[in-house]
């Protein structure tokens, strides 16, 4: 049974962890990710934010591989949220950019990030 929670952050990633357990395909992709995110732990790479929410996020990150780039970027924004209000320049290079791989690494870099300050550096 799932928890219900008041903060939208949350429900939000229950409702991609439901479209995700829905589909078999993303079945077999959430078990790899789930797997990367266990690996990174023992390395000591997760530390911080994934202790709260990392495992949600491979959940949707997951979704997120399967449906491209476009998709990329509102897990990504969603990640930023959770530091209060996004910048504009941040927002408007997180919306320009249309490289999978860039967007990728930003969404770890997020994950990673205790700050919204720190995640601009890595940029």
């Amino acid at each position: 049974m799932q928890e219900v929670f008041d903060d939208s952050y949350v429900e939000q990633l229950q409702n991609f962890i439901h479209k995700i357990k829905g589909s078999r395909e993303m079945e077999v992709r959430f078990m790899i990710f789930e797997e990367m995110l266990r690996e990174e732990r023992e390395e000591g790479y997760a530390e911080g934010f994934a202790e709260g929410y990392a495992e949600e996020f491979v959940k949707v990150f997951a979704e997120v591989l399967a449906e491209g780039r476009s998709v990329l970027k509102e897990p990504l924004l969603l990640c930023l949220k959770r530091f209060g209000d996004i910048p504009d320049e941040i927002l408007e290079q997180v919306q320009s950019q249309q490289d999978m791989e860039v967007l990728k690494n930003w969404i770890q870099t997020t994950v990673r990030s205790k700050k919204l300050e720190e995640f601009a550096r890595k940029m």
